[in-house]
């Protein structure tokens, strides 16, 4: 259970099958002895097993070939979010204690603060040799494999270690839930893999360890751009995406219109505007749920209470093999914070005693931050972040039932609920929206919506955001998601502007 052993397997069942980019073609054979003669070339510059190598870069056959290398000689990979401030890229490389940094030429700037600000090897992805002596895997299960931060949307990124059998296991749970059972995202050998899923977000969702798995052939875009997606998707014949609804929508907008194309997707609440657009495709989604400090979690299959239409399939997602939720609130089905444990879950955070001590228990369970329940068919129904539900009165007020509604609306692109302090209330609702065209008597439209759902009994007259506000822009993070921290101090600077 490591990582050579999965790409030595592909190398020999499945040698001749592609994995490209938008540079280079190549086989899981070539890339198995591409990593080994690596491994010569990273041993000569000094890596010793047990180093952590940071990598930058986009996706690419040259980026897999590096993990794969870099775990299979012992050391440590450190795929870096590309779109970490400064700062905070020069915080993780001291937290992860990175000996080495290699980048893509187009981070050029990242190596230079790095060599400025750091004692640490650097080198780039242009002066890496394959060496005509092949080396020997020396990992073995139980070594730490990959350290991966989190997004850091909330204050400094925090770390986790997983180790070859965890992270290989993680991967396994997500290709188990959608091969082994009616999930509508079902993954086969014969599909076309084309995850647009940086890899510096756990893998690209596993998509690395997956592929030669399966022996499916893999293809990698580079940066996310949608317009040269939508034309790989055609061109490959891509059967399978793995994307997060911001991503998705961007697709649309750039004239996504293939017909049972099959879609893994998450990070953030899907909304019902976009569902209905893979619905008039005939595209086949699951949503997942899991993150960066517990892997892979639950994920959308087909169950007799989301067949029969008692529960939306993308409201719901269902334990993967050998993961467990449980409710911290007086009974599973009333809401409250989703706690989660599996076999492959990390042993706290690295290096990192008190973060540890505030999100993982005694007995093994993760406190997600995450609010949900239970629902009938064993499945997870979350309900919002606990950072992001609005307390209001001293109700709550679920900003992703909001984002919902008003995604519904063709015009809308982008909409994300956030809170603004208020005197008598505590906080009160506001939405940010980004159009998708020009639209007359927009925020009278969205609000006569909104009303029409108070009116079905649906929403409480309550949740109704106080304003609507429209933007050329929503910032996203570095995984694609709206980032509500920033949207947030936005707000709170214009507001503190007009109270002077």
């Amino acid at each position: 259970m490591t990582f050579p052993y999965v790409l030595k397997r592909a190398s020999s069942l499945f040698p001749k099958q592609e994995v490209i980019d938008t540079i280079e073609k190549k086989n899981y054979k070539e890339i198995y002895n591409d990593s080994l003669r690596l491994i010569t070339y990273l041993k000569n510059n000094g890596v010793k097993k047990g180093d952590v190598v940071s990598i930058i870069g986009l996706n690419s056959v040259k980026f897999l070939t590096l993990i794969y290398a870099i775990t299979s000689m012992g050391a440590i990979a450190y795929p870096i979010n590309m779109r970490l401030p400064p700062d905070q890229l020069l915080y993780t490389l001291n937290k992860a204690n990175s000996k080495y940094f290699i980048y893509e030429k187009i981070f050029k700037d990242y190596a230079d603060l790095v060599k400025a600000k750091r004692n640490e090897q650097v080198i780039s992805f242009d002066e890496l040799k394959f060496n005509m002596e092949a080396a020997k895997p020396e990992s073995e299960k139980h070594d730490e494999a990959v350290i991966l931060f989190t997004s850091g949307t909330t204050g400094l990124p925090k770390a986790v270690m997983y180790s070859h059998e965890k992270m290989i296991n993680g991967a396994l749970s997500i290709l188990n839930q959608l091969s082994y059972y009616n999930a509508p995202a079902k993954l086969t050998q014969n599909d076309i893999m084309f995850p647009q899923i940086p890899i510096y977000h756990i893998l690209s969702w596993g998509s690395l360890i997956i592929a030669p798995l399966i022996g499916a052939k893999l293809i990698y875009g580079g940066k996310f751009d949608p317009k040269m997606a939508v034309d790989t998707i055609e061109k490959e014949r891509v059967t399978w995406i793995s994307v997060v609804p911001t991503m998705m929508q961007m697709l649309f907008e750039s004239g996504l219109n293939k017909k049972g194309l099959k879609i893994l997707i998450g990070g953030s609440p899907i909304p019902d505007g976009l569902v209905k657009k893979m619905k008039d495709y005939d595209m086949r989604f699951s949503a997942i749920y899991g993150g960066t400090d517990m892997l892979a979690a639950s994920i959308t299959i087909e169950t007799e209470y989301t067949s029969n239409g008692l529960l939306e399939y993308h409201k719901v997602t269902h334990p993967v093999p050998m993961a467990e939720f449980k409710i911290e609130s007086r009974t599973e089905k009333e809401p409250g914070e989703i706690l989660f444990r599996a076999p492959w879950m990390p042993n706290g955070y690295y290096n990192d005693k008190e973060k540890t001590a505030e999100s993982f228990t005694q007995d093994g369970w993760f406190r997600t931050g995450d609010i949900g329940y239970i629902a009938d068919d064993g499945g997870l129904v979350i309900l919002d972040r606990m950072k992001d539900v609005i307390k209001s009165g001293g109700e709550w007020i679920p900003s992703s039932v909001l984002e919902t509604v008003i995604s519904e609306l063709p015009f809308v692109s982008l909409v994300a609920v956030i809170s603004k302090k208020d005197e008598k209330w505590g906080e009160r609702p506001i939405a940010i929206v980004k159009l998708s065209k020009e639209t007359q008597d927009a925020k009278e439209k969205i609000l006569s919506h909104l009303n029409k759902y108070v009116n079905d009994g649906k929403i409480s007259k309550f949740w109704v955001p106080d304003d609507i506000i429209f933007v050329n822009e929503i910032p996203l993070t570095g995984t694609g998601k709206i980032d509500k921290k920033a949207l947030k101090d936005v707000i709170n600077k214009n507001n503190e502007k007009k109270s002077l």
